[in-house]
């Protein structure tokens, strides 16, 4: 009995020696990662900063009217091409013409006046003068019952306040053109001293002023293009009321430049003299800055630099790509592909047949390359099997790329 029980034990011991050598070989054995590596040198290349640009007209203007009124007529649409002095909007010149033609009255008036006191009143000049200040009192009544409804109206909020003192000037004035009305009715029925004549000659001036200053505004009651263009917007609608200096339309020319947005801290490297060619798709435009701001967009935060293109025929609001020029920097260039980013951007280095992990700091993007900080130069870079090996990993150089245009 004994002797089987000796022999069991000793089988059971064989086989767990033999477990144990048949392990040994595993927990010696170490994964090795084939990997290809690139030595790192430092290098002198173009630097190039690229962006992204739109195309915008090279010039804008907002048009409005002089004067305040009701919207008439809307002549043109967006997108409308136009010519200098082409016809944009109408304002109602109803009131307008009437004034015109009150003042083109009263200045008739007042010639009529001063030829009469040189060769003294008639019969027909006294009656006249009576006509005129029934007139003239007419037109100040009508001018009180306009602005007593101007008042209710813009009491009652339904009116621009620039309405109702319009009719509380026009009253102001129709109240002056009675008394002058009155007063050279006087004139009339006593003769004329040189005193008069003078104050006559006064009033004629008076009434052509006032007269050419009505002829202004109706004629800016119609609203004209200044330039040739395109309607980039209509922002009124007919029948509604434009206020004085409210922009109504908007045009620009068809000459295109190219607007690019740059953050803070890039735009130091740019000055008027950069070189820099706008390119769309196979295109490539002679370009040059004309103009870098120094105010930040108040949207976005970016400075806007201006670039003017040669032969740009984009429509406005494409996009392109703008290449800036910033000259010979020297530094270390690796592919992009290398790179690995865990919340910090980190490559593999080979050190010792092992992988080992290099944290850098990337300072610019060229192409597939970046120019980085964090490696010395005749490191070895790993730059195939990065996604195999972590750091420590073991690894055999199968391949080593001393390349040249990295």
């Amino acid at each position: 009995m004994r002797k089987h029980v000796l022999i069991l034990f000793m089988a059971v011991l064989l086989i767990l020696t033999a477990a144990c050598s048949d392990n040994e070989p595993e927990r010696n054995t170490e994964k090795v990662v084939p990997v290809v590596v690139y030595q790192v040198s430092e290098r002198e290349k173009q630097s190039v900063s690229r962006y992204i640009g739109t195309v915008q007209p090279d010039k804008t203007v907002n048009l409005s009217f002089k004067i305040g009124g009701r919207v008439e007529s809307i002549c043109v649409k967006k997108g409308d091409t136009v010519k200098k002095g082409d016809v944009l909007a109408l304002l109602d010149k109803a009131d307008l013409l009437y004034a015109e033609s009150l003042a083109k009255a009263q200045l008739e008036m007042a010639l009529a006046q001063y030829e009469k006191a040189f060769n003294g009143a008639t019969e027909e000049d006294i009656e006249q003068a009576r006509l005129n200040v029934v007139k003239a009192e007419d037109a100040y009544r009508y001018a009180l019952d306009r602005f007593s409804e101007a008042k209710e109206l813009y009491e009652k909020g339904t009116i621009a306040k620039q309405a109702y003192e319009q009719a509380e000037l026009e009253v102001k004035i129709r109240e002056s053109d009675l008394k002058l009305a009155k007063e050279i009715q006087a004139q009339v029925q006593k003769g004329a001293r040189y005193e008069e004549i003078q104050a006559l000659t006064a009033q004629v001036e008076s009434a052509r002023t006032e007269y050419n200053y009505r002829k202004t505004q109706l004629n800016e009651a119609t609203l004209s293009s200044p330039i040739d263009g395109i309607v980039l917007d209509v922002l009124c609608e007919e029948g509604e009321m434009a206020g004085a200096g409210y922009p109504v339309i908007v045009l620009c020319n068809e000459d295109r430049v190219v607007h690019v947005g740059v953050p803070e801290k890039e735009l130091k490297k740019f000055t008027i003299e950069t070189e820099v060619v706008v390119e769309k798709d196979d295109r490539t435009f002679v370009s040059r800055i004309r103009h870098i701001s120094g105010i930040p967009d108040t949207m976005t935060g970016l400075y806007n630099i201006e670039i003017e293109c040669d032969g740009l025929d984009e429509p406005f609001g494409a996009t392109v790509t703008v290449q800036f020029s910033l000259g010979q920097v020297k530094g270390i260039y690796i592919p992009i592909s290398a790179i690995l980013n865990d919340g910090s951007d980190y490559v593999f280095t080979v050190s010792q047949d092992r992988a080992e992990r290099k944290n850098i700091t990337i300072e610019e993007i060229d192409n597939f390359n970046a120019r980085v900080t964090g490696l010395s130069s005749r490191d070895l870079l790993i730059i195939s099997g990065t996604g195999r090996v972590s750091s420590g990993d073991r690894v055999t150089v199968k391949e080593v790329d001393y390349g040249t245009d990295n």
